[in-house]
Parts: C-alpha cells; structure tokens; sequence
C-alpha cells in the first residue's frame, strides 16, 4: 500500500483563529480539521501517515502558533510556522522551518531582496531550518537572487511557483531555481482540468528538478479552489507512479520526521594511494555530495590516522537498505567510487558484504541513563 507523508497542508479553528481572506473565499468559510484531512485520505487506497502543516496567514502569529503546538496531533509531523524574516525574528521551538507569504496583498514587490529578508535566510541557513516561499510568480526572479546569496538555506517553492502560465519566463527562472543544490518544489496549486497543461508541466518540473526535490503536496483544502482533492491525488499518483520518495521519502528526510540515526564505519586505506585519496576528497564531485544528501544522509565525514579510515554520518532516512540501493545504482557515484574503492582494503574480521565494517557504539555522553529503583 502507499505510504503518504502530505508536505503542505492546512487546518484552522475559525472560533479560535481570525484568517482575514477568507473574507474572498466564502466556500471556505469553515473549520477544518486533522480528523477532515484523515477521512478524505481514508477514501483511497493509501496508508496516511501525517504530514507538514503550514501557516495560514492568520492575523495573530502567536495564537496560531499557540493553537497548533496545543494541539499536538500525532500526524502533525512538521510544522512551518509564519515568521517575518530579520536577524531576529521569532522561531519558536520544535519548528522544521517558516514561510513568510510573498504572495499577499501585504506584501511589497521586491521584499525577499530587502537586507532585513536575506539576513533572516542566513540565521534559518544557521540553524538548519527551512524557508516556504510562496511568492508572485513574476518574482521568482527575484526569489533566486535571494536564495543564490544564501545557497546553504533550504528552500521550498511551494504550489510549483503559483505558476499562471506554462511560457518561456517560467520555464527559464524555474531552471534556475533549480540548479540551486538546496531549492525544493511542491507539486500542487494547479488545475487538474486541463490534461495538456498538466502533461507539460510535470514533465518539465521532473526534467529539472531530481525526483528527489520533488514533494508532493495536496493542500487541503485549499485545493477546492481550483480542482479537487481527489483528482489531485489520483493524478500525481498515475503520473509518478506510487513513487516512494515523491509521495514520503523526500518529504521525510527534509523535514526530519525521522529520528536521526548515527552510523559509524571503519575502512583500511593503502599508504601507496593515500595522497590520491585526500586528493579526490578535497574536491568531491558535487553530483556526488548530492546523492549522499539525497539518501538522506545529513552529515558525513571521514578521519583518517595512520593506514585507518573512520567514517560517521547522520541518517534521516526511514529505510537505510533502500537507500544505500539507490546510491548503488547512481552512475556518477558508481564512477566515484571506481576511484576511491583502488585506495581501500576490507579491515580484517570485517563481514563477506561489508566493504566499510559497521562500527557498534559504546559510550554516549548525552544518553540517558535508567535511573535504579
């Protein structure tokens, strides 16, 4: 059955919270629930297992913020609050990351290039936090100059852009957004109507982007503005079909949701081939360093004393085997590795399928301990 991680949906309590444009949008004039979104998934043939909320644009950040943490619902899984970016900007605790909307009337033309914006990209960057941009799509221009400034920052373009036209412009700003390492796309905001439109578009955003920066997203409920919930997800899921990391890998190892796991490993390296090798690692190949993040490795690096090689990483992945999978069977890795494997040798006791022996831990500084009776 497939696994779905939503990573853009919203929920609202109207006798709590006050979303001024909904005033334009009476058919959405309603509450909203996490039970609303279950029941709708509970109409396929899929296993939900929660998803990221997303800020509504409501006009009191602290009581959204207050009425969604009190809420603490199991499949809430990640959640981008509303924050206006500046080095000191309010990030509350337990947030994968914010979204200040680019998209509103109140916002200015020409905001996320202000000084104020960029800093606040470089503290999110800092603290490993991630920025939602939703955005006009005539700035998306715009919003590259900004991320470009500040690649380290993990950015998601949400709703494909909000994109209006399939023409040239589109097409030439979104490949470069792109070819930015740490820029993702929601696909979702689009008509499902129109099957020629729809056609261009996903081709085009999977030519561009890996599959693994593609996430999918339903926005609920939203999405009754312009298709419906049910023709967006029988869409993406004929189109991509039942991709495992489209539909919650991807979405998993960007915000988190996993509990980080840390792997250590131990390698021998031939003295003969030792400069080579620091050689090759001082300049890695960049498609490389992709794959690894990729296969939701978040870090990773490699000691070296004597003839020995150590590696530690930080998996974020939900299934290590399948990822390791996919990193075996990406050609350019293959080459890398058709470098680096002449300048190893198995350590000695290390298993038949082991190339690195696994290492097991033994002591942890900030474990806790069981307290005696």
């Amino acid at each position: 059955m497939l696994e779905i991680v939503d990573s853009h949906f919203h929920i609202w309590d109207l006798n709590v919270l006050n979303l001024p444009w909904l005033e334009a949008y009476p058919s959405l004039k309603k509450n909203y629930t996490m039970d609303n979104l279950c029941k709708i998934y509970g109409n396929h043939d899929v296993l939900f297992k929660g998803g990221v909320y997303v800020e509504v644009d409501c006009d009191n950040t602290a009581k959204e913020d207050e009425f969604i943490f009190n809420l603490n619902h199991p499949l809430i899984l990640a959640k981008i609050m509303r924050a206006q970016l500046c080095k000191s900007m309010r990030l509350p605790l337990g947030v994968a990351g914010v979204r200040e909307p680019l998209h509103t009337v109140q916002s200015p033309r020409g905001r996320c290039l202000k000084k104020d914006f960029i800093e606040g990209l470089e503290i999110l960057a800092d603290n490993d936090l991630i920025f939602e941009s939703c955005n006009r799509v005539e700035e998306l221009t715009d919003l590259h100059k900004a991320l470009s400034s500040v690649p380290q920052v993990k950015a998601v373009i949400n709703h494909c852009g909000n994109i209006t036209e399939f023409n040239t412009d589109y097409q030439q700003i979104m490949k470069k957004l792109a070819s930015l390492p740490n820029v993702y796309c929601k696909v979702s905001g689009f008509p499902t109507g129109d099957t020629v439109f729809l056609k261009k578009l996903l081709d085009f955003l999977t030519s561009i982007f890996r599959t693994s920066r593609l996430l999918y997203a339903s926005n609920f409920p939203v999405i009754s503005l312009y298709s419906s919930f049910d023709e967006h997800l029988n869409t993406l899921r004929k189109y991509f079909n039942d991709n495992a990391d489209f539909f919650s890998k991807n979405a998993k190892k960007l915000y988190k949701i996993n509990k980080p796991q840390i792997r250590a490993s131990v390698i021998r390296l031939r003295t003969e081939k030792a400069s080579y090798y620091k050689k090759l690692h001082a300049s890695p190949y960049p498609s490389v360093n992709e794959m690894i993040r990729q296969c939701g490795i978040n870090q990773y690096k490699i000691f070296n004393r004597d003839d020995l090689l150590f590696s530690i990483m930080e998996y974020c992945g939900d299934d290590y085997e399948y990822d390791m999978e996919k990193m075996a069977h990406d050609p350019e890795t293959i080459q890398w590795w058709k470098e680096t494997d002449p300048c190893q040798t198995r350590i000695e006791g290390a298993a038949k399928d082991e190339w690195w022996a696994d290492m097991q831990p033994v002591y942890d500084l900030n474990k806790k301990i069981p307290k005696g009776d």
